[in-house]
């Protein structure tokens, strides 16, 4: 049956209304994908501030993201962030962070959430204000030697010998030998660590080598290493140190024979230290020169006299050039000692380096040494141990 006019009209009039509204929802949804794309931001709700986060628990962290899809998350305080988490769900808004012992402690600490990975113009919070973390009072050290399955001691333990890595960075000019003890010094009064410090490094003489050094302190090789830092408090008032060795040998191990299995016991932090550490002639085992970079040794673009040192201390530590004046690539000179690649073919060493702490090989075969060339140009920590 026909509908009549008045019927037509009708129902056009539906059907109009229909319309409108789908396009005014389209337009909503538009609208509303728009501004989420073109509203990104980031807000930290959790820490705000003031609160004391303690060693050896777990905390929350809070935060609210619209329009990000990925967040990672790191603590500073005022100095090179470090990682707490990375490529996290930014909808998931909360991350439960375990401060594990090795963690500094100390106020002035903020919380930053960021879009992730990070790039120029991504969105970026801070903490509403600093917190503190403490270390926890402990009967004994020995929960924290089950935790990490590595030992602590105690700060009353007997002959305790401290050791900490500069938090600074210096290239191969560090002033001589003496000039290494001054930075030792002034990082150690910066640190609240009182005693006299020296460099553990060595120089171009054979009586300068880092262990021939030591043997020159007062207390010469003797000691337990420790680091100087404490983990934790006791109740009766000394603090927990990792335990770096029970005696020198054991010391010296962790810069010539450190396996990849400790990354698991060690703190990363410490590891990630402890592989770049300026160290020269540590012992009778370190080369007086002809080492080789490590970082172009197996490079075929870089010229054979590229590869190898001219000197292993940068010059006895007075340098921070990467190659000795004058050289070019195009010219040779007579004046530069003649050096031998594992192959047996003699060349120039060119190169002005200096021996360091590093990781030689991949994978289940990476191990650590206290031998490996580095340019002098390159910026690394010293070890620093109490006299």
């Amino acid at each position: 049956m026909p509908l009549s006019l008045p019927e037509k009209i009708s129902l056009e009039k539906s059907l109009i209304y229909v319309l409108i509204v789908a396009v005014l929802i389209a337009f909503v949804f538009i609208f509303y994908l728009f501004f989420s794309y073109f509203t990104r931001d980031i807000s930290v709700e959790t820490p705000i501030g003031e609160e004391e986060w303690e060693i050896g628990k777990t905390y929350t962290i809070k935060w609210e993201a619209n329009g990000i899809d990925k967040v990672g998350i790191v603590l500073f305080k005022g100095v090179e962030p470090k990682w707490i988490a990375k490529n996290v769900h930014a909808g998931q808004e909360t991350y439960d962070w375990k401060i594990y012992p090795g963690q500094e402690f100390g106020d002035d600490y903020w919380i930053a959430v960021f879009e992730y990975p990070w790039k120029k113009g991504n969105q970026i919070a801070y903490s509403k204000g600093s917190f503190a973390i403490t270390y926890p009072e402990l009967a004994s050290c020995d929960i924290l030697s089950i935790e990490k399955e590595w030992p602590y001691v105690p700060s009353d333990l007997p002959d305790l010998r401290r050791v900490f890595i500069t938090l600074g960075e210096y290239k191969g000019d560090l002033g001589g030998l003496d000039g290494a003890d001054q930075i030792c010094k002034k990082e150690a009064e910066e640190q609240g660590l009182e005693g006299v410090w020296h460099a553990f490094i060595g120089g171009e003489a054979d009586d300068q080598m880092a262990v021939k050094r030591l043997e020159q302190t007062p207390r010469g090789k003797s000691g337990v290493y420790i680091e100087a830092l404490p983990t934790a408090t006791l109740i009766r008032g000394s603090t927990c140190h990792q335990l770096l060795g029970n005696n020198f040998s054991q010391f010296l191990n962790r810069f010539t024979d450190l396996s990849v299995v400790n990354s698991g016991k060690l703190s990363q932090e410490f590891l990630d230290s402890l592989s770049n550490v300026w160290l020269g002639r540590l012992n009778e085992k370190s080369k007086k020169n002809c080492s080789d970079i490590a970082a172009v040794i197996d490079n075929n673009q870089v010229a054979v006299a590229e590869k190898y040192t001219f000197t292993t201390t940068c010059q006895n530590w007075s340098i921070d050039e990467r190659k000795i004046e004058g050289y070019s690539s195009l010219g040779d000179s007579s004046a530069f000692p003649t050096c031998y690649t594992p192959e047996g073919q003699s060349t120039k060493a060119v190169i002005l380096g200096g021996l360091s702490t590093g990781f030689d090989g991949e994978g289940v075969n990476k191990t650590f040494t206290g031998y490996q060339g580095k340019y002098c140009d390159r910026s690394q920590r010293l070890v620093c141990i109490e006299e």
